[in-house]
């Protein structure tokens, strides 16, 4: 038996031939239920794409009294075709019966503000009106509720790939009348909707879909590449294929895109970094709906302060427009859905720790925006080199734990620095560790002293390696005879007199970041209680050591030191009574030069104390020799030449012979 065909008109735009067609297959098809003859009968929509439907199919017998409904190829219960009764009835929905839609709809394209690049394809199989983005899209359905013709229209965004958009999806009926949004890969809203015409937009009635997944347009926004100019640019730009324009980098990112914002000619646009590899990078990504007007920012590596950018345009010029610094815009997302890995950097590897001239050497010479320096003479501790310097600050030397034997340096730094990295004013110091512990040769010097034995014993207990020099005459070939025994760039110097802390170790570092030099740890003088670098252990920097052949009055001093405030020792330097005497005659010329020359208050202090205390055995030849000192220095009225002879051992000791050989005690001069 032959059933009427009911054809039902929904204003779309190929409604009326569609009618035509479904009469050349269906000669009685009527389009008005007056002239509706048989029950039960077939109800066609104007939606419905007849061309392979059997109007000959019947439902089993025991189902004859139920209204049948079939599903699209989404699974949907379709009532785009179905066999209806005159009376209700209850329905069936019959998975036999295989629902097809047409593809031509009313379509509301709403422009973005990206580039128009699906319209004209639209248009050739769609009735299109367009309309623009405001607000939310929840009112952009909103207005075009008020503006549609047909029953239902489709809402495309131009920011889309319309190509990716099935317009033969159709929900269960019973859902047709929300308001139904599809996701993207990256958006649980891509603006794709699908509107019906008794929508209550008043009512939370809408749904989410993911029945199929729409793609964003990778050529929606304009799109520029920072070109640095550099090797690793030159790899950046073949990374991905998509259509940019090459601009410079501007010193950094918020500078650059302030100049950016002029040259887009579209709402959004991407910044691309030529520091970083986008051949996994998706740029039909699109942000959500509540942060259309954010700042996003993707990072690079680990580093959340990344180099690639989606920014608005309109709103950015608002924010950015007095902003200093990047870091406090005011609204940015900080986007972990995907990141563009920091290519890597250039490296130079050096034998020394004297990172400043590398630099200085180097900068000119590396391929990248930033380079990395490593000292070969420490053991690398799993370290990648991976780590993604902030290019929305100012370019930064970053160095790495534990003893900043690793660095990253910024090319820019180069032309700062002089004589040490400290020159530069920008440095961070990270807790990554790149390196194991550096350790450092320990070298004890002695020249007959009582406690040599003693101290020297204590010495290997803490520094199993520790070397020994004795018995060198002079106090220059003496340390350079240290220098020459020592295999590391720094060694610890200890002095036969000074007995080494239990609480002090040989673990500290030399600072990486300043020009090579000695390092001068306190001493407490056990004859006067003073504590300052006198009798402590010295760090000497070894080339430094061997190049010193003509010192002043005190060889540490004479070439580039720095003190550290710890104390290493306790100095027994009053032993025997010549010992008490030496040793203060020396150092109080030293510090009686620095009160003349420099009018140094710690000198002025601790000669003093030197003048006028001694507490233990041999104090009052200690208190002797510093009187003896002072006089010395004013009776040669400062002469370096004479003032040298103090440091040679034979000209003390006939010195002191000379005076107190017919005197059994010295005499006390009061300070």
């Amino acid at each position: 038996m032959t059933y009427d065909v009911l054809y039902i008109d929904h204003g779309n735009p190929e409604a009326d031939q569609n009618y035509l067609k479904l009469k050349e297959k269906v000669p009685h098809v009527v389009n008005n239920k007056t002239h509706v003859k048989t029950n039960p009968y077939w109800q066609v929509s104007s939606h419905a794409d007849t061309t392979n439907f059997n109007f000959d199919w019947l439902p089993d017998t025991h189902l004859e009294q139920y209204e049948q409904y079939g599903k699209n190829k989404y699974g949907m219960v379709d009532d785009g075709i179905s066999m209806r009764y005159n009376a209700k009835t209850e329905m069936h929905i019959n998975d036999v019966l295989k629902i097809n839609r047409v593809k031509s709809h009313e379509v509301f394209y709403v422009d973005t503000g990206s580039h128009k690049n699906h319209l004209e394809d639209l248009q050739k199989n769609h009735n299109v009106k367009t309309t623009r983005f405001f607000d939310s899209w929840q009112k952009v359905a909103q207005r075009c509720l008020n503006k549609m013709e047909s029953q239902y229209c489709w809402i495309v965004p131009s920011d889309v790939d319309a190509t990716t958009i099935d317009f033969s999806w159709y929900p269960n009926f019973w859902e047709s009348t929300y308001l139904h949004i599809f996701r993207s890969k990256w958006q649980k809203n891509s603006g794709v909707m699908f509107l019906h015409s008794h929508w209550r937009a008043d009512t939370s009635q809408f749904k989410y879909r993911d029945d199929f997944v729409v793609r964003g347009d990778v050529n929606a926004y304009d799109k520029f590449f920072l070109d640095f100019f550099d090797d690793n640019s030159k790899i950046s730009e073949h990374s991905f294929d998509v259509n940019t324009n090459k601009v410079r980098f501007f010193d950094n990112h918020l500078d650059t895109i302030k100049r950016l914002v002029n040259k887009s000619t579209t709402k959004y646009f991407w910044v691309l970094s030529g520091n970083c590899d986008y051949k996994d990078f998706d740029f039909k990504w699109g942000p959500d709906e509540k942060t259309y007007d954010h700042l996003h920012t993707f990072p690079s590596n680990n580093q959340e302060y990344g180099d690639t950018f989606f920014v608005d345009k309109h709103s950015f010029s608002i924010k950015a427009d007095k902003l200093q610094n990047f870091k406090h815009y005011e609204t940015i997302n900080f986007n972990i859905q995907q990141k563009a890995s920091r290519l890597p950097y250039q490296k130079f590897s050096i034998d020394h720790f004297n990172f400043a001239k590398t630099i200085k050497e180097q900068y000119q010479n590396s391929e990248s925006k930033y380079f990395w320096i490593t000292n070969s003479k420490a053991k690398l501790a799993n370290f990648a080199y991976d780590y993604a310097p902030d290019y929305w600050s100012p370019a930064t030397v970053y160095t790495f734990a534990p003893n900043n034997d690793v660095m990253l340096v910024p090319k820019d730094a180069g032309p700062w620095i002089n004589e040490q990295v400290y020159d530069y004013p920008h440095i961070k110091k990270l807790d990554i560790v790149a390196t194991k512990e550096f350790i450092f040769d320990v070298v004890f010097v002695s020249n007959g002293e009582p406690d040599e034995e003693k101290h020297w014993n204590i010495i290997k207990t803490k520094a199993p390696r520790a070397k020994w020099v004795h018995g060198v005459k002079g106090r220059t070939k003496a340390y350079q005879a240290m220098a020459k025994k020592s295999n590391t760039d720094w060694f610890y110097a200890c002095f036969a007199k000074s007995e080494i802390l239990d609480d002090f170790d040989f673990t500290w570092q030399p600072d990486r970041l300043k020009s090579p030099c000695h390092y001068i740890f306190y001493g407490k003088q056990v004859i006067n209680g003073l504590e300052y670098g006198h009798g402590g252990v010295i760090m000497y920097e070894k080339n430094l050591t061997l190049a010193t052949n003509n010192p002043g009055i005190d060889f540490t001093l004479s070439a580039k030191h720095d003190v550290v405030p710890l104390l290493s020792t306790m100095v027994y330097a009053g032993e025997t009574e010549y010992m008490a005497w030496k040793t203060a005659f020396r150092e109080c010329i030293k510090l009686h030069q620095d009160v003349v020359t420099k009018n140094d208050v710690d000198a002025k202090y601790r000669l003093k104390i030197w003048r006028t205390v001694g507490e233990t055995k041999n104090g009052v030849w200690s208190i002797t020799g510093a009187n003896d000192g002072v006089e010395f220095y004013d009776s040669v009225k400062g002469d370096p030449a004479q003032l040298q002879n103090s440091y040679e051992w034979e000209w003390l000791n006939e010195y002191f012979i000379k005076k107190y050989t017919s005197i059994e005690q010295p005499v006390i001069i009061e300070v």
